[in-house]
């Protein structure tokens, strides 16, 4: 079913996990949907006092985003990999003002048992925000895998897509967009490599016939 006409929220914990996590499907869909970026920390700080580093990562960012023609993303600017620390209700609270004066009808969001904690919080509040009361705008919640945390998810836990985009025709400039990030790129065999990301989508497209695709975990879906 094609997805036209949509206001879309992805809500990420990091600049760069919107890439990872949902880039091809970004890319797909900016043309024929209003799209809004929200991101919760800058996924720099928790590695020290590297102001310079913050502010490029936040520059590549907005660099990215107009080279996509996409709006200014929104940066809530909580403590980079400690999230757990913030009040809750503080982060539902800000998100809530958003999903109020925007009203999505689609959101993309962290896997709930993602490794990193930044994620999981994101997810939980995001959810919690999201709950299903009054005049709710929102129809679909999809959660995105992000490579270097997602799959290290031991046990039964680990993600499970059961939703998938095509993005055989948007795989090149998914990589494209990765590479404004060029200070969060590992080497390979690293998942968050260029070839890891790249065979990360060729193994998702595997799994439903396609040559490439991006996997997603349908937590929410309201047919009308």
């Amino acid at each position: 079913m094609e997805i036209k006409n949509k206001k879309i929220l992805i809500v990420a914990a990091h600049p760069d996990d919107e890439v990872l996590g949902c880039g091809g499907t970004l890319i797909k869909l900016k043309k024929n949907n209003k799209i809004k970026i929200l991101f919760m920390t800058d996924g720099v700080s928790s590695r020290g006092k590297r102001i310079k580093e913050i502010i490029q990562r936040k520059k590549n960012c907005l660099d990215l985003m107009k080279y996509l023609k996409l709006p200014k993303p929104l940066f809530f600017n909580f403590p980079d990999n400690q999230m757990d620390k913030v009040p809750l209700l503080k982060i539902v609270k800000k998100i809530e003002k958003i999903l109020k004066s925007f009203k999505p009808e689609i959101i993309f969001t962290h896997y709930y048992n993602c490794l990193n904690v930044d994620h999981q919080i994101t997810f939980k509040a995001l959810n919690t925000a999201a709950r299903p009361v009054g005049k709710q705008s929102i129809k679909k919640i999809l959660c995105f895998e992000i490579p270097s945390s997602s799959e290290w998810i031991l046990g039964n836990k680990s993600f499970k897509p059961n939703y998938y985009i095509n993005i055989t025709g948007q795989i090149e400039d998914k990589i494209k967009s990765l590479k404004f990030y060029e200070n969060e790129i590992r080497k390979f065999p690293h998942s968050r490599s260029i070839e890891g990301v790249r065979s990360f989508a060729k193994f998702r497209g595997l799994s439903c016939g396609l040559k490439y695709a991006e996997g997603f975990l349908l937590v929410r879906n309201i047919l009308k």
